[in-house]
């Protein structure tokens, strides 16, 4: 700790209070006198940096269960998510922020930021609290610092708000952003709005634990309310809800630490999670795995009408033509009219027979290609006749 006390030009207290093993421990600190940062300290089991800022380190053991979900750190579904990432699980960083506000810009603090990293058999969170507007330079050079030799970063919604956020902030403090917005980032947001936007209300990471991990937090603070618990300690000295605070705070990192292999189950058998069968294999596709997205399109009862037909146009392009016209065939059964369409065009141009195609093109919407298309296929019959 001396070590980082001379790097950051400031001059600090020692260790307070061990690393504890449950991440999501809430402490109580007590109401503290205005300024009183060593007492909070005390309370928090954390250490003072330097005047204003704070730091907490917490430990869990890599066998805990995060709901159902387990935290080892998995290089494959990250290369999943991700095909780029450095696959070292040592260089990899989840991140989340705590901020005065969701509104981003100039005036929005960020009060306390969480770092957690596999460290061997364990999981190492460290939290960073601003407790005092004037030493903002020094909290942010302390997350910098805990940030020094990540390769990847772990986040949800980090591309849309912490990142943009942190580097807003070191550029107001006139702070060199040490790389942070160019480091590899899997924010983990956006692959589960592929998968659940259109099946679920939201995508808000506390919907994601409960219907992916299995977490139900107790007695958690919401973290609307962070933002007040933080001004009651500015404004009155008072730090009792600070803690809550910070144990929300590692509930986040560690749900966040978990997705990953959570997700890659999900894009392995979507239809097994009621997700977007479609937009992820849609999503292979795009990475030209083409045997990954029909692998995804299975099995064929539980995909919606857009997934079957993306489905039977894959088995097209690969030659499968009675796997497609199967498709089709099950769909026009029920008056899908695309299905109704690719058929009238599979038998007027692929077999042949016109005859066949007109039974369908007459099952097509009104409109004046259906009644050209119909005229083709009459021309057709008669000729062949």
């Amino acid at each position: 700790m001396a070590q980082r006390l001379r790097r950051l030009g400031v001059r600090g207290g020692g260790e307070g209070g061990a690393a504890q093993s449950l991440a999501n421990r809430p402490e109580s600190p007590p109401v503290c006198r205005r300024g009183d940062e060593r007492a909070l300290a005390a309370r928090l089991g954390a250490e003072v940096v330097c005047p204003g800022v704070l730091r907490l380190v917490r430990e869990q053991a890599l066998h805990v269960l995060h709901g159902h979900a387990r935290l080892e750190p998995e290089p494959d579904p990250v290369a999943l998510l991700l095909p780029d990432a450095p696959l070292d699980p040592a260089r990899w960083v989840a991140i989340d922020t705590e901020t005065s506000g969701l509104a981003g810009g100039t005036g929005t603090w960020a009060f306390a930021v969480g770092v957690g990293r596999w460290r061997g058999g364990r999981i190492e969170l460290v939290q960073v609290l601003l407790t005092r507007l004037d030493a903002e330079a020094a909290f942010l050079r302390c997350m910098m610092e805990e940030l020094a030799d990540a390769e990847l970063l772990l986040s949800y919604n980090g591309k849309g708000f912490d990142l943009p956020l942190l580097a807003a902030r070191l550029r107001l403090s006139r702070l060199a952003d040490g790389g942070l917005p160019r480091l590899a980032h899997l924010d983990l947001l956006h692959p589960v709005r592929r998968a659940f936007a259109r099946r679920w209300s939201d995508c808000r990471l506390a919907s994601v634990e409960g219907r992916l991990l299995g977490l139900r937090r107790q007695g958690d603070l919401p973290g609307a309310e962070a933002p007040a618990a933080w001004l009651d300690w500015l404004r009155l000295g008072n730090g009792r809800r600070l803690g809550a605070v910070l144990a929300h705070n590692r509930v986040d990192l560690l749900s966040v630490m978990a997705l990953p292999a959570a997700l890659q189950r999900v894009y392995r058998s979507p239809t097994r999670f009621d997700a977007d069968a479609g937009r992820i294999a849609r999503w292979h596709l795009a990475r030209s795995d083409v045997v990954a997205a029909l692998e995804v399109l299975q099995p064929i009862d539980a995909l919606e009408p857009a997934a079957r037909h993306l489905l039977a146009r894959l088995h097209a392009r690969a030659g499968g033509w009675g796997a497609a016209v199967s498709i089709w065939q099950t769909m026009a059964q029920s008056g899908d009219p695309e299905a109704h369409e690719a058929l009238a065009k599979h038998f007027e141009h692929r077999v042949g027979d016109p005859t066949r195609a007109l039974q369908h093109a007459h099952r097509l919407p009104p409109g004046e290609g259906r009644e050209r298309r119909i005229l083709r296929l009459l021309a057709k019959s008669r000729r062949r006749c």
